[in-house]
């Protein structure tokens, strides 16, 4: 989620630089060629006042001012538009080639034309504002105004650019965190959903299928995993099954061997007492060849418990990787595997941490003993109620599985803990008799151990995991 969050940081920072760079693009061009522009204009304006200096009454072409009343008056003023075209065309039209190469196609008038005006005492005063379409510029006849020459841009207003621009980098905004929060709601969380799955069968936890989903993107995904799912189920109640017809074939040749062992070792005693001597007591040889069996006869039930004892121990794979982590880690690994699935099979649960301490031990481990205590609850339970307690005392951290259900006898008890054994509650229900020998094998390679209490009269099981620090 972080990386999710710096994700859309970083779309917010780039698309507002972007869009502050390209307006500072946009308005550095805009007075660049509000500049020429005016350059461009005011070159034109001085043709044409140029040629107006050299116009007069002897010249029929240009014969553009009269006299206005007396010859003593100094008022000019242009009377013939017809003939001061001309003189536009000439300054203008005639040299657009030449005026496109210098100052640029798009700073180009797509007209100028002229507008007479009477001077006054007081003149005339026009401004230029920017971002309009037509420039007008006061025509001079020897510094008298004389009119006014008007440039006249067909698309010069750059600013719907810019609104064209900010409105497209804004619409490319919005697409952008759109996709973003699409992947993240489509791609992203159901990966993370997914991504745990795949650990979880290799560390072998007792795990639901994955939900089908019409995610066209990871059905394929899932179908394979569930396949995958029950392919490693199959094999391990299949290699489950050989370990206990192996288990039982061991315990059953280490058993007979122990009484034949027994008997060696009682015979041993009898000729170490002198048993078979007329006087009863026994000479030095005889003495010293009951020690010598007494000794074989250890060592072989020696190796015979350690026979079992491996035997059992090996049906088990973990070995303990201590790091330190919170409790509350516990219980946001049961509300995500159990919470949502207990909702479902409508399985009233409570899910409690009393303190959130540190435990520095194997979390997956104590994960798949809480995953075993939680599975069975589930088969061998009522549908009542399942709660689970989270608490550190002192020096001991306890963890606190209770259920509602068939409760088993005070004769059954001791006996819950061993390999391949099922209570009678188990009639009716399938399972390999493993799981509980797992999580308590699982807490004694954690310094742990498992307890567990039947509370006949409020029908509930409740199996308690102490872990020291």
């Amino acid at each position: 989620m972080k990386r999710l969050k710096k994700l859309y940081l970083i779309i917010v920072l780039l698309f507002a630089v972007l869009i502050i760079f390209s307006n500072l693009i946009l308005n550095k061009m805009m007075r660049k060629n509000e500049d020429t522009s005016v350059m461009l204009m005011n070159q034109v304006i001085h043709d044409i006042e140029d040629m107006l200096k050299i116009s007069g009454k002897d010249d029929p072409d240009y014969d553009l001012l009269e006299e206005n009343g007396d010859s003593d008056d100094d008022s000019l003023e242009i009377s013939d538009t017809d003939k001061m075209k001309k003189i536009i065309d000439s300054c203008y039209y005639e040299k657009t080639d030449i005026l496109k190469k210098k100052f640029g196609k798009n700073n180009l008038p797509d007209k100028v034309y002229f507008l007479a005006a009477e001077p006054k005492e007081d003149g005339v005063a026009l401004i230029n504002r920017e971002k309009t379409d037509s420039k007008i510029w006061i025509l001079k006849k020897d510094g008298i105004n004389a009119g006014f020459i008007i440039f006249y841009y067909k698309e010069r207003d750059l600013s719907k650019y810019r609104l064209i621009l900010n409105f497209s980098l804004g619409i490319a905004f919005i697409f952008a965190v759109g996709c973003c929060i699409y992947i993240n709601r489509k791609v992203i969380r159901p990966f993370n959903r997914l991504a745990d799955y795949p650990e979880k069968i290799s560390k072998n936890q007792n795990i639901d299928k994955l939900p089908e989903t019409k995610n066209r993107m990871f059905g394929k995904f899932v179908w394979g995993m569930n396949m995958l799912n029950d392919s490693l189920n199959s094999e391990r109640k299949r290699v489950n099954d050989l370990n206990k017809e192996q288990l039982t074939m061991v315990t059953t040749i280490a058993h007979g061997i122990k009484t034949p062992v027994s008997n060696i070792r009682l015979y041993s005693d009898a000729i170490e007492t002198g048993l078979y001597q007329p006087d009863g007591k026994p000479n030095e040889s005889d003495l010293e060849v009951a020690q010598k069996i007494r000794k074989n006869a250890d060592d072989i039930s020696d190796l015979v418990k350690q026979l079992i004892d491996k035997a059992s121990g090996g049906v088990i794979d973990f070995e303990p990787k201590k790091n330190g982590f919170y409790l509350s880690e516990l219980k946001n690994y049961l509300d995500e595997e159990y919470g949502r699935r207990l909702e479902v099979m409508r399985i009233p649960y409570e899910f409690s941490l009393e303190n959130d301490a540190i435990l520095n031990s194997d979390k997956d481990g104590i994960c798949r003993i809480l995953s075993q205590l939680m599975e069975n609850a589930i088969k061998y339970g009522n549908g009542e109620g399942i709660f689970v307690h989270i608490n550190k005392e002192s020096e001991l951290y306890k963890i606190s599985v209770k259920n509602k259900g068939e409760v088993l006898s005070e004769n059954e008890l001791p006996y819950i803990f061993n390999g391949f054994w099922r209570g009678s509650n188990a009639e009716k229900t399938e399972g390999s008799g493993i799981g509980l020998f797992e999580a308590y094998e699982i807490a004694k390679r954690l310094d742990g151990d498992i307890y567990v209490r039947a509370n006949e009269k409020n029908k509930e099981m409740e199996f308690i995991l102490v872990i020291e620090k």
